[in-house]
């Protein structure tokens, strides 16, 4: 899986599974893949090599996730 395929899973439990249905801004949240599950994380959670971990939010209305962390060797 590339990058944006993990993406793509960290978007869907983020808005889906993380985020409380009456928020709709200033919910942020860093979201841990290893490709298959989704867990919260801290700022400072050290990913192993087949993790990716993305910083994920969600203001005026606008959701933005973007990788934070690369565990290893997975292709951008």
């Amino acid at each position: 899986m590339d990058v944006s395929a993990y993406q793509n899973l960290v978007t869907g439990y983020y808005l889906f599974e993380s985020m409380p249905d009456n928020v709709s801004d200033n919910w942020f949240r860093y979201i841990c893949t290893d490709g298959k599950l989704c867990k919260e994380v801290e700022y400072d959670y050290q990913p192993t090599a087949d993790e990716l971990v993305f910083s994920c939010s969600i203001t005026g209305g606008r959701t933005k996730v973007e990788l934070y962390k690369n565990g290893g060797e997975i292709k951008k």
